[in-house]
């Protein structure tokens, strides 16, 4: 990208800091002025100076014990405490951004043996470094613009300074504690971000103030430092990056080489060698190294290159340096034959473990290792053991030798990984497309940049690094970038859906960003024609987009295990049964699933599953015959496509693409908006179910539903939900049949044995023989465990007691409740007795009255819905149903029961309850 630069500098603003010397040089290098203000100082001398040059090395290194500086150290650097010079500083990229001096000009320089003077001083190579140069915020403009990287967003870019306040203590602060600790920050962590490396403070500066970023070498050795100080100093292999340009060397960053041209050929050929070996170790890393090009002539430094020939004299430089990656060299043997020809391939290959170490490593709490791994900018998370990583440590084995990595080393590597990875990582949860933080939703994107979508109660926003970490399964594919503006609309109208199916696939939905709940299970029932596939698949697209997105309904509990592990949203297609296991399958998923099975290849170890998933469910028939499974079911009936609306699967899919940013943006902002009620809304009582629920009664406002209309939607669904299992269970028809000829308060009493003979009154033949009918006692009890919770929502009541006397024989009893307005509108014969909390109590006589043998306790519980029949079985039940209190029927209430023993359905009372 072009960027205008303009050197014609204003210098007196440098008047009241440096010396007329001072600041020649500066003009002389074509240095910002302000550049110059941030970094360089000139010191009067004394122990600030020598400060500036010692630094980094202890303070018992430079001190004797009187606190005098030691000899050797007062030998060399007394023309610096005498006489002071010109400190040029950077921030440290190792250890925090703190300021440190890079190189030293003394006024009166020391002079060699050969009689030159020795223009500039540095820090003892102990402790070299590389330093980047402090900016201003128009610079920094100027270097983001350049490489197309936008500036953070807590970096108040509009900041302006008023020209007295320049060079003063604010705006020093400002500089040193803000902008700049977020400029080395950004820098580090920006791959993108192209970084020119050179030697000395004025060459630094000048590079910086053009607009880029160049990280400044105290020399041209000292990108470097030796492992082993005794190996021979020929030896390459025996050195690595000072641990400042380690940390900035990231997997694909480019840097340029833009050391100073000299000309006599002994220095050129050193600066060649110490160009080469810092080029070596940089690409070793993964980077792309280039180096610079101009003509000495037109000045040494690039300093020089910009003071004589301007700015776009150094761009040119930098933007057509040597576009050849240099590779690491081999080191070639004194038995190698000098005509053998070359080879890219290094003779001792970089190892699988030491590429791997740029990883950081971590475990979850089962104590599976993952690594964060930085590709392109972007944090991924590979667990150490997947197919990703291996890919990944494939291919940097592959860039770094040019050879594929051995089956072998590779697996020796992983134990160690995985050693570092337990034992030196820290413990952290992975999660699976959405996760939750300290009260903020997240929403990995799955997109190649690894970018996710945080969500609270203020809104939502794209961030590039979530404070959770999501792992990938090979499946999963991404959600499309949400944007604002979007409407729900759009997706009703996409679906085919109104009313209170509407409603029930919305809120389960929304309810789906939210991770490690307790989920309803939604079914989309509707006749061929009625787009259920293709609901689902929008649906899921929403949500949690994969290869084989709508998958089949396992019978084998290990497969449905395993799909569910790389699934956050289950959508089973065209259901057409579902047997008991299934069942108790869909309802361990929905509510907290736990499996284990045998490790392959191991005698004792176990491999564990433990999850809970959303799941949609396509079918025509209403196919959900379970009690358990019913009481979670939410059921939406797709209405049929007209003719007229019907569209080729190719514009459908068009259609669907180009709405799913909107409506995901839309379902990210409802999501705000129940976020932010969920505090506030409080229900007297919540049913089975109650994360949904509380969940879904926040989201009316933001859905545009009227208070309690969710509610009494779920309350239809539930009814219609157990009105199928009683339907489809012979044994419930048939005592619905029975309880017909018993009137209110009479209740029938049995043993298990004499009910089953009298159900077989009240059922055909064939259903009587078929094998749904229990033939046994133990049979017939079991079913009325499954079915009494749904009778009893129906106005059948089902317990049991046992018989007084030796043979304390069971007896099973049933009775009908009825539904009335209020205790308040009771007649006073049974008002007085409610407030006994006795309970509803029947004698079993047929000549048995109402007034004389029912009572209500006060905890009663609250139904919306009961069929009429057992309404208006009797005139005293039908008298109860027109009592009016003022209140709408909506408030009717069934008669109390007993509370239930925990894991007993049929009710164990005593024997003058019924």
């Amino acid at each position: 990208m072009t960027v205008d630069i303009s050197t014609n500098y204003d210098y007196s603003i440098l008047s009241n800091f440096f010396p007329d010397n001072a600041i020649e040089q500066f003009r002389e290098s074509a240095i910002n002025p302000l550049i110059a203000l941030l970094n360089a100082e000139f010191v009067e001398g004394g122990d600030k100076a020598i400060a500036e040059l010692l630094h980094a090395i202890p303070n018992s290194d430079k001190f004797t014990n009187n606190n005098v500086l030691r000899s050797n150290l007062q030998k060399n650097y007394d023309h610096v405490i005498k006489d002071g010079g010109i400190s040029f500083r950077g921030k440290s990229i190792d250890g925090g951004g703190v300021t440190k001096c890079l190189s030293f000009k003394p006024v009166t320089p020391r002079l060699t043996k050969e009689g030159k003077p020795i223009k500039y001083e540095n820090p003892p190579k102990s402790v070299s470094q590389v330093l980047l140069p402090q900016i201003d915020i128009d610079t920094w403009k100027v270097i983001s613009s350049r490489c197309e990287v936008k500036i953070p967003s807590d970096v108040d870019i509009n900041r302006i300074w008023k020209s007295e306040e320049i060079g003063g203590e604010e705006w020093r602060d400002y500089h040193e504690l803000d902008l700049n600790k977020k400029y080395v920050k950004w820098v580090k962590n920006t791959p993108e971000v192209s970084t020119v490396i050179t030697e000395g403070g004025k060459t630094t500066y000048s590079g910086t103030s053009v607009g880029y970023v160049v990280a400044g070498l105290g020399g041209v050795w000292n990108g470097c430092e030796k492992i082993d100080k005794d190996k021979d100093i020929k030896d390459e292999s025996n050195y690595k990056l000072i641990p400042d340009l380690k940390i900035l060397a990231i997997l694909g960053r480019k840097f340029i080489i833009a050391f100073d041209k000299d000309t006599k050929p002994k220095t050129v050929a050193l600066v060649k060698m110490a160009a080469t070996r810092l080029a070596n170790l940089l690409t070793a890393e993964g980077c792309e190294v280039t180096f610079a090009n101009w003509d000495s002539e037109d000045g040494k430094g690039i300093d020089d290159l910009i003071f004589n020939k301007g700015a776009d004299a150094f761009i040119s430089a930098i933007e057509n340096a040597g576009s050849e990656i240099i590779s690491a060299k081999p080191k070639t043997s004194s038995k190698d034959n000098d005509n053998s020809p070359s080879s890219d391939k290094p003779e001792k290959p970089i190892s699988p473990l030491e590429l791997a170490k740029v990883a950081t490593y971590f475990h979850t709490a089962d104590k599976v290792a993952y690594a964060d791994i930085s590709i392109e900018g972007n944090r991924h998370t590979y667990a150490v053991k997947s197919k990703a990583f291996k890919l990944w440590l494939m291919g940097e084995h592959y860039k770094a030798n040019k050879i594929g990595i051995n089956s072998q080393s590779y697996q020796d590597t992983l134990p160690t990984l995985e050693a570092i990875a337990i034992f030196d990582g820290e413990t952290r949860e992975v999660h699976l497309r959405t996760a939750e933080h300290q009260g903020k939703i997240y929403l990995d994107l799955g997109t190649p940049d690894w970018k996710a979508i945080e969500v609270d109660a203020s809104g939502w926003r794209l961030i590039i690094e979530p404070p959770v970490r999501f792992w990938r399964p090979d499946s999963l594919l991404p959600l499309p970038i949400p944007v604002t503006g979007g409407n729900l609309d759009e997706l009703k109208d996409l679906l085919n859906v109104d009313g209170s199916s509407w409603t029930l696939i919305i809120t389960f939905l929304l309810f789906c960003f939210c991770p490690d709940k307790t989920y309803p299970v939604l079914v989309l029932s509707a006749h061929r024609g009625s787009g259920k596939t293709a609901a689902a698949e929008i649906l899921k697209g929403l949500i949690d987009p994969g290869k084989a997105g709508l998958i089949k309904l396992q019978g084998d509990t290990l497969k449905l295990a395993v799909a569910a592990t790389c699934r956050h949203l289950m959508v089973y297609d065209n259901v057409g049964h579902i047997t008991p296991d299934q069942s108790d399958d869909l309802c361990r998923v929905a509510t907290g699933f736990g499996y284990s099975t045998r490790t392959l290849h191991t005698t004792g170890d176990e491999t564990t599953f433990e999850f809970t998933r959303p799941q949609i469910i396509t079918a025509i028939d209403a196919l959900v015959t379970r009690d358990d499974l019913a009481d979670r079911v939410l059921i939406a009936q797709l209405p049929e496509i007209p003719e007229d609306k019907r569209l080729p699967q190719g514009k459908l899919n068009e259609k669907v693409e180009s709405a799913r940013p909107r409506i995901l943006g839309a379902l990210l902002t409802v999501l705000s908006q129940t976020l932010s009620q969920l505090p506030h809304t409080n229900p007297e009582k919540l049913p089975r179910m109650a994360d949904y629920a509380l969940f879904a009664i926040a989201s009316e406002r933001a859905l545009g539903l009227n208070d309690g209309e969710f509610m009494a939607i779920f309350n239809e669904s539930r009814e219609q939900s157990r009105q199928v299992v009683i339907e489809s269970s012979p044994v419930g028809e048939a005592i619905i049949r029975l309880m017909e000829n018993y009137p209110i308060p009479k209740s029938w009493r049995g043993t298990a044995s004499e009910l089953l003979n009298e159900l077989e009154n009240h059922t055909d033949d064939a259903t009587y023989r078929s094998r749904y009918f229990p033939k046994a006692a133990h049979s017939l009890t079991r079913q009325l465990n499954r079915l009494s919770p749904d009778l009893r929502a129906m106005g059948i009541d089902v317990g049991s007691f046992r018989k007084g006397g030796v043979e304390r024989t069971r007896l099973i009893c049933i009775q009908k409740v009825v539904k009335i307005a209020s205790l308040a509108s009771l007649p006073s014969s049974v008002s007085d007795e409610s407030s006994q909390g006795k309970g509803y109590r029947g004698n079993a006589t047929e000549d048995a009255t109402l007034n004389e043998d029912a009572t209500f306790i006060e905890d009663v519980t609250v139904l919306n819905t009961v069929p009429s029949t057992v309404l208006s079985e009797t005139s005293k039940a039908q008298g109860l149903q027109e009592i009016k209190d003022g209140k709408d029927a909506k408030d009717a209430i069934f008669t109390a029961l007993p509370a239930m023993e925990p894991n007993k359905i049929i009710r164990e009372v005593p024997e003058d309850e019924f």
